[in-house]
């Protein structure tokens, strides 16, 4: 089963990188007002120890990508390797 919880407006986000036993460890840190149902959906599901996974979009990310095509080439010697 799939649970989508939405927050519409983050501010504030900061992140903290740091080094320990398991390796490079990040902590995002931002503010939301987001609906005391859906927080309690997040501490339930952490309680029971689902795995959590977090998807940050924005209608601004088609912006800021630079898309450009490449036509795919064989290399120059594929003739000597395709016997009749």
């Amino acid at each position: 089963m799939k649970i989508e919880i939405m927050i519409p407006e983050i501010t504030g986000l900061s992140t903290r990188t740091k080094f320990d036993d398991n390796g490079q460890v990040t902590t995002i840190q931002f503010n939301t007002k987001i609906h005391p149902a859906s927080l309690a959906r997040i501490l339930n599901l952490q309680r029971q120890g689902a795995p959590l996974l977090a998807t940050i979009a924005s209608p601004q990310a088609t912006m800021d990508l630079y898309i450009q095509d490449e036509q795919a080439t064989l290399p120059e010697d594929s003739q000597s390797e395709v016997q009749p």
